[in-house]
């Protein structure tokens, strides 16, 4: 499949229209333009929708920032909305000027998914849960990041995991939820919204985990509702 389509410039473009509509983004850039020191990116799921061509924007967002001093940053986001801390610690900040939707705002040296520290967005995507979310535009400069190879899954309709070694804890010191549990459901939920086809490997790793499944209860209480997809015998699956 060609994939030239999905280009530097031409994610930045398919972004930057999408994002234009949502009021909240006009206050990332204008705290942006105020902190010139500091890297702003975009990363995740609001990428992908758009790679999809998925109708509609995203909900939330996620925000990844480098160098700069990240306190400030957050202290300016709070003159143009409301900042909680989220359920894996780092502030979550609602706009003024919309209803209902979030932006997850997130320190590059301070993100950590069980595994190691991070010093670049790259370290950060090469972290994710699949590829085709650990996809990052540069808001500065247009530069996309794809060190997985996302792109070109999202173009195939294949979802594949980027790692499979995140530890058995907790998410947070304390929480009922651990990483694994989390990821489980997640790749599973996304599959089935995204209809995307899960690739062997993947599949292989959820099915030697399917004992997750008694944690429905959970993860819909602190995280998200999951797609009835993860009722279906994992092996029905296969091919």
């Amino acid at each position: 499949m060609n994939h030239k389509p999905y280009g530097s410039l031409g994610i930045r473009s398919k972004v930057d229209a999408q994002l234009s509509t949502w009021s909240g983004y006009r206050s990332i850039l204008e705290v942006m333009n105020s902190h010139p020191e500091a890297d702003f990116f975009l990363a995740g799921g609001a990428i992908r929708d758009i790679l999809l061509k998925r109708v509609g924007l995203p909900k939330d967002f996620d925000f990844f920032l480098g160098s700069g001093d990240f306190a400030e940053i957050i202290s300016s986001l709070k003159k143009h909305g409301r900042v909680i801390e989220g359920p894996f610690g780092s502030p979550r900040w609602f706009p003024d000027s919309t209803e209902g939707d979030y932006a997850d705002v997130i320190s590059i040296s301070a993100f950590f998914n069980g595994l190691s520290y991070c010093s670049s967005i790259t370290d950060v995507l090469n972290q994710f849960d699949f590829t085709g979310n650990a996809i990052a535009l540069n808001l500065r400069n247009g530069r996309v990041h794809d060190p997985q190879d996302g792109i070109r899954d999202l173009c195939d309709r294949v979802l594949r995991m980027v790692r499979f070694d995140y530890p058995d804890e907790p998410i947070r010191p304390g929480h009922p939820l651990n990483r694994t549990t989390v990821l489980w459901f997640r790749i599973l939920h996304y599959a089935a919204l995204l209809n995307l086809d899960i690739e062997p490997v993947t599949l292989r790793w959820l099915n030697d985990h399917i004992k997750y499944r008694i944690e429905v209860d959970v993860v819909t209480r602190y995280l998200f509702k999951p797609n009835d997809f993860y009722l279906k015998p994992l092996k029905e699956m296969e091919v």
